[in-house]
């Protein structure tokens, strides 16, 4: 497994990036504390000296408890105080990190928050200048359009007109009872059945057979195993050793597959289909009375034995002329309607195509 030299950072001076071998700040000399952080660099390469290769090996590192030095794991007794490496009990810890949990920088790492340049700041607002035009034109194209629609369509206009005429129109539908035929798949109520037959009334999917197909299949197949880098070990001594696991590798192979594809077929099926008579009121006229007054009445009718009075409607017309001399006629609920006077002037609503569409009140001349 790979060796990798770790970094650290001296909290006396605030030097950082101390290789993970030196055991003193190269800045201020202090010696390394115990439970200094180590941290690895994302590019730090292999080591490949022997000699660092051993003492990487060689274990995690002791910190002499009468003078406080790190020694190497090797090394009895301390290398500042000639105290016995048995004496003390304190080492750096030995910890495994996931790769995603590995250590990066060290306690004196500034923060990582980069401010772009300043000419980076400006390259990106002068990036976006040549777009403001292009939205300018499209803003304006919908802007127009949409002027375009209310003007000629949505938009509308209020006048003051004076009521020159009324004109009214009220229909009665008469209807008569009729023997009618008809045919249905049932027989309604009051139906009297002529005939009745089998016919096909809808389709249902029967499986008829099977046919044999062939197609291709992908399907990702075992092939073999590989190890690789899936964390870092902390030694404890400045240097880190890749922790390695091992995963299957896959890859995807196409293969022919056979199979049966079931062939369905359209099935009738029947029902019973009737022909009957039943009696029914249907529309036979439409009695009209109109008038240009204001005194509506309902028309008058004549009805059969087999007849009868159906659906009333009216119709109640105002009659304008506006301040060019133009007329127009615009519709007017009956109870508005019927206390108008001739020469009152009233407020009319009129469309984009100058049409009057709604009598809005009125006022006494």
């Amino acid at each position: 497994m790979a060796i990798r030299e770790g970094r650290w950072d001296c909290q006396y001076c605030g030097k950082t990036g101390i290789l993970g071998r030196e055991q003193g700040c190269p800045g201020c000399g202090r010696v390394r504390p115990e439970g200094t952080k180590f941290y690895l660099l994302e590019d730090a390469p292999e080591v490949t000296d022997e000699h660092l290769q051993e003492r990487a090996q060689a274990g995690a590192d002791w910190v002499c408890a009468f003078c406080g030095t790190t020694n190497e794991a090797q090394r009895d007794p301390c290398k500042q105080c000639g105290a016995s490496k048995s004496s003390s009990e304190s080492q750096q810890q030995v910890k495994t990190y996931e790769l995603h949990e590995v250590p990066r920088t060290g306690d004196n790492a500034p923060d990582e928050t980069i401010q772009p340049e300043p000419s980076q700041v400006v390259a990106s607002r002068s990036s976006a200048l040549p777009m403001l035009p292009v939205i300018g034109g499209v803003l304006a194209v919908l802007l127009v359009c949409g002027l375009g629609i209310w003007f000629f369509v949505l938009r509308t206009t209020e006048q003051q007109v004076t009521v020159d005429g009324f004109s009214w129109e009220r229909t009665i539908e008469i209807e008569e009872m009729r023997t009618v035929t008809e045919e249905d798949w049932d027989v309604p109520s009051g139906g009297r059945v002529l005939d009745q037959r089998q016919e096909i009334h809808h389709y249902k999917q029967v499986l008829d057979h099977y046919e044999t197909r062939t197609r291709q299949v992908n399907e990702r197949v075992k092939v073999g195993s590989e190890d690789y880098v899936c964390g870092q070990r902390d030694l404890g001594n400045g240097f880190f050793e890749d922790k390695m696991c091992t995963r299957d590798v896959y890859e995807t192979r196409s293969r022919t597959e056979t199979y049966e594809e079931p062939i369905y077929r359209d099935e009738p099926v029947y029902r019973t289909r009737y022909t009957y008579e039943i009696d029914r009121w249907e529309r036979d006229r439409t009695e009209k009375a109109q008038g240009n007054d204001q005194n509506p009445v309902w028309p008058d009718y004549m009805l059969a034995s087999n007849q009868r009075a159906g659906e009333r409607s009216a119709l109640y017309r105002v009659h304008i002329t506006d301040d060019q001399g133009k007329t127009y006629q615009v519709e007017a609920p009956e109870q508005r309607w019927a206390v108008l006077h001739i020469g009152d002037r009233v407020i009319v609503k009129f469309n984009a195509m100058g049409e009057p569409i709604e009598l809005i009140f009125q006022r006494r001349s």
